[in-house]
């Protein structure tokens, strides 16, 4: 993955100083230090070179299909988050706006955080300047949190965007879950949502965060999420992408701390003319860190996915544990997969292995359902069900198990 400059869309309105300048009006009670956060992002937004060239970040990607040329406009209205389980005591759970008026400290932080950095700088520089919702969650030392804390986000339609900040930190020795829906206003427009999502993991702490994505058909998804574990931290994330014409998500997972164990999970739906695009990357900076990389993509009709992953490891990193798979199921003979997984090892004392697989579905599995009274669109039903079973059963107890399977299930029936 070489790094290469990206370019903006000079006809974006986002890039207009009357239109920045206006939002910052319309944003005049935020506090100092957030208003000069927003400029130095705009300008360095600006400062992006403006000819295209080429990007290796974004190989394989029509990367004009996951621009703002056709959604350079904002959510006029911005109402898009409801959190549920708030009135926890060992935990502080708020919308961006909230936080901002109730707790500023917890997004003090937001001008050191830096993005997952594989290729969507435009996007994370624009969330940085445009970002209106989202959310705050901190959940104190030592707290241990038995319901699950729930965010509903909601797309915009009508061709408008929407930038989104979520700042999350799981404090020493705390344990939570997450879990964030996103859906859309309405079925008949789309528009665009990029969200952010900034999560530190403390010494011993432990999140398990689920993402359920099923935006409608007609909207894009930018979703760039970094991830830093101190030591002995776990991340445990499951991703269910199942919505959007076009979706592109990074994720960077930062093993800072000695011990701490990075798991990231995606599966992925693919249907009609759908693309997902996908590019991550697992940094060992510290000894004897883990981290397990499963990303699975069952394609249907004109779908196509993109994956690309790297597994980085630092000289310090010595006993470093780390894994990284994709899986692609194609059931049409128009649909794509690309892959690209990838190594770069400086330590000497690792076990790393990567590994991607493409394959048709299986036809005597097809034959052996239908020959059972069985249709063939339940067979490949039931098919890619099982296909997606290994990264379900990673959400943890029976009952969130059951619910994934079921949403997966329910997916089908548009």
């Amino acid at each position: 993955m070489n790094s290469v400059t990206p370019t903006i869309n000079v006809n974006n309105s986002f890039a207009s100083t009357d239109f920045f300048n206006s939002f910052l009006e319309k944003r005049s009670w935020e506090p100092g230090w957030l208003a000069d956060f927003r400029k130095d992002a705009w300008d360095k937004f600006i400062a992006l070179p403006k000819a295209k060239v080429k990007d290796e970040m974004w190989r394989f990607s029509p990367r004009a299909r996951l621009g703002y040329s056709n959604f350079d406009s904002l959510k006029e209205s911005v109402k898009q988050v409801t959190l549920l389980n708030q009135n926890s005591n060992g935990a502080i759970f708020e919308t961006f706006d909230q936080a901002i008026l109730n707790n500023p400290n917890l997004l003090t932080h937001l001008p050191n955080c830096t993005g997952p950095e594989l290729g969507s700088q435009e996007s994370f520089l624009l969330g940085a300047c445009f970002s209106e919702s989202g959310f705050a969650l901190k959940v104190k030392k030592n707290t241990k949190e038995t319901n699950p804390f729930i965010c509903k986000h909601l797309a915009p339609t009508k061709n408008q965007t929407l930038f989104q900040q979520n700042i999350i930190t799981v404090e020493a020795f705390a344990q939570v879950t997450l879990i964030e829906y996103f859906d859309s206003e309405n079925e008949s427009t789309g528009g665009n949502l990029t969200n952010l999502s900034h999560i530190n993991l403390e010494e011993g702490s432990k999140l398990t965060r689920i993402i359920i994505q099923r935006v409608n058909d007609q909207s894009t998804f930018n979703h760039l999420e970094k991830v830093e574990l101190k030591k002995n931290a776990q991340f445990n994330g499951i991703s269910l992408q199942l919505g959007g014409a076009q979706s592109r998500v990074e994720s960077r997972g930062v093993i800072a701390g000695e011990g701490s164990d990075f798991s990231n999970h995606s599966l992925s739906l693919g249907r009609r003319g759908q693309l997902f695009d996908q590019r991550t990357i697992q940094h060992h900076l510290a000894p004897n860190g883990k981290s397990n990389l499963l990303f699975k993509n069952a394609l249907l009709d004109e779908s196509k996915s993109i994956f690309s992953g790297l597994i980085k490891v630092d000289a310090n990193a010595q006993n470093t544990d780390s894994f990284q798979t994709n899986r692609n199921l194609l059931l049409s003979g128009d649909a794509e997969a690309d892959s690209l997984p990838g190594l770069e090892i400086l330590a000497n004392e690792v076990k790393c292995s990567h590994g991607a697989t493409t394959s048709k579905i299986d036809e005597q599995e097809l034959f052996y359902l239908q020959s059972r009274g069985i249709s063939k669109t339940l067979a490949e039903k039931l098919i890619i069900l099982g296909f997606f079973e290994e990264i379900i059963s990673k959400a943890g107890s029976d009952d969130l198990v059951q619910m994934l399977r079921e949403l997966i299930s329910d997916s089908f029936t548009d």
